[in-house]
């Protein structure tokens, strides 16, 4: 994937829950080398800003951080991207700044609804006891850690050890506070959602079901684990240069 596009584009790409923008740093390299723009921030508490105080963070300042990113950058007719979690964090940013926005990418993420929370849709009922149990064992109550392993996300074999050497525990308070969005997304000309088939979450596959029905979405599904950037980055480039 060595050949320039003929109009260059502006690409925003939000990552998941224990992550951070070094995850995109495959996929951000092969949309850089066809004359892309490509932004893709860590988000405030993670990766290489873990020291921050989980605390003050909740999903408000992943996506106050997100739509400061645009201001200052003045970005505009964007490709935002936002895998897992980071679902939450685009459809917030979409809502507020949806006339920026181009395209609304859902990299097997959920689809928020207004007054939901993360922990709604992937620690339903009981499954939320064990992840409590470990914020309050181990995180002072705000942070979930440890962060899920690597083979948790069915990363390739060869990357595992990369992934968790980078995976830090998550502000937990991001994953209960309610969005409060409207409709405003809508107003986005394209939407897609990519699926990763070799993952096997439960609640994952629903949101694609959800996203298939949608009028005038785009979906695709990319043989690989959670961490489609890791696992199938030429893949990820070529749709998301595809969709733009």
């Amino acid at each position: 994937m060595t050949t320039l596009s003929q109009t260059a584009r502006t690409f925003v790409l939000i990552h998941g829950a224990s992550h951070g923008g070094w995850c995109y740093d495959r996929v951000a390299a092969i949309l850089r080398s066809q004359g892309h723009q490509v932004f893709a921030p860590t988000l405030a508490g993670l990766a290489e800003r873990a020291s921050m105080d989980a605390r003050q963070i909740n999903l408000t300042t992943h996506i106050d951080e997100v739509v400061d990113l645009f201001e200052r950058e003045d970005l505009n007719d964007v490709i935002l991207c936002g895998h897992s979690y980071g679902g939450m964090v685009i459809a917030g940013v979409a809502d507020r700044i949806a006339d920026r926005i181009g395209h609304l990418v859902f990299l097997d993420s959920v689809l928020p609804e207004s007054g939901k929370c993360m922990n709604d849709y992937v620690f339903p009922g009981w499954r939320l006891l064990p992840i409590l149990l470990s914020v309050w064992l181990f995180g002072r109550g705000y942070k979930l850690t440890p962060p899920p392993p690597a083979w948790y996300f069915n990363v390739n074999k060869a990357d595992r050890p990369m992934v968790n050497q980078r995976l830090t525990g998550h502000p937990f308070k991001t994953l209960t506070e309610r969005i409060q969005i409207g409709n405003n997304a809508d107003l986005i000309a394209k939407h897609t959602y990519i699926y990763a088939t070799n993952w096997g979450n439960s609640q994952i596959a629903k949101q694609y079901e959800l996203a298939k029905k949608r009028e005038g979405w785009k979906t695709f599904e990319v043989d690989s684990g959670h961490d489609v950037m890791i696992d199938a980055p030429d893949d990820l480039a070529r749709i998301l240069i595809s969709a733009s």
